[in-house]
């Protein structure tokens, strides 16, 4: 089967997965999905929060060692974006809420627990290899909307706030919507030095989620637009990590077109 068959089947597959419906003990109307997912993701979202520092602090450990050693600390890099997905899919997506009692957000857990695979599939098999050169200038936009991301600067009720301490106890780590920018901006930057199959699947779903996120803005009550502007990440780095073949493909062709003509 050709990789891009593949690819398309891989996608088509995850887009079906995110349609799967909420389940929840107690009846309620599907036209009221979104206030069973918001009454899920406000129990979820304080959780696990007591993780937050130690993710945070390891996600910046191994920032530096990636720096420093490179590809030889690769394999702990797949490693820990492997558990931080399996661990997601269903940290963030089960919940005994107050209103519906036990619910779940199948059609977020299922596609983000297949990334999470695809992340094991990358340990045991590893084609990431993460050295950095010296890129264009314009492949560097992302790092400012992961900075962004790895923030998370909101307080519990969905507003603005700028506390620094909050680039230590973020939902990052311990959310999908925060932590998912950061791995696709880091494949990003090594690309095309990437397992294309991890960062399809990941960028994919990312964009889905992102996507699904910015119409809550419309459906869900007590969505803010700040908590819309903190999607903004997830959307444009995931939709991002879809499209760069297809960029960088065209600015090495551009390039090497004007290197001839000034010949």
């Amino acid at each position: 089967m050709k990789e891009r068959t593949k690819t398309l089947l891989i996608l088509v597959v995850l887009l079906i997965c995110s349609f799967l419906p909420v389940f929840a003990a107690s009846p309620f109307s599907q036209q009221d999905s979104s206030l069973v997912i918001k009454e899920v993701l406000m129990k979820t979202s304080v959780a696990y929060l007591w993780l937050s520092p130690i993710v945070h602090v390891f996600t910046v450990v191994l920032l530096v060692a990636l720096y420093l050693y490179r590809s030889r600390v690769g394999r702990i890099v797949d490693v820990f974006f492997a558990i931080l997905f399996l661990f997601i899919a269903f940290s963030n997506h089960i919940a005994v809420t107050d209103t519906y009692g036990l619910a779940v957000v199948t059609g977020n857990l299922v596609p983000i627990l297949i990334v999470g695979l695809f992340w094991v599939w990358e340990v045991y098999r590893p084609q990431n290899n993460y050295v950095f050169e010296r890129l264009p200038a314009w492949r560097y936009w992302v790092l400012p909307f992961a900075f962004l991301a790895f923030w998370s600067p909101i307080d519990a009720q969905l507003n603005p706030n700028f506390n620094p301490l909050l680039l230590l106890n973020s939902s990052f780590g311990v959310m999908y919507c925060p932590t998912t920018p950061v791995i696709i901006a880091l494949l990003t930057l090594i690309y095309p030095r990437v397992n294309r199959y991890v960062l399809r699947a990941t960028s994919f779903v990312g964009l889905i989620m992102g996507l699904f996120n910015a119409m809550s803005y419309f459906i869900m009550p007590g969505y803010t637009l700040w908590n819309l502007v903190l999607h903004t990440p997830l959307i444009f780095i995931s939709l991002y990590g879809l499209l760069i073949p297809f960029l960088v493909k065209n600015n090495l062709s551009s390039r090497e077109s004007q290197e001839k003509r000034t010949r």
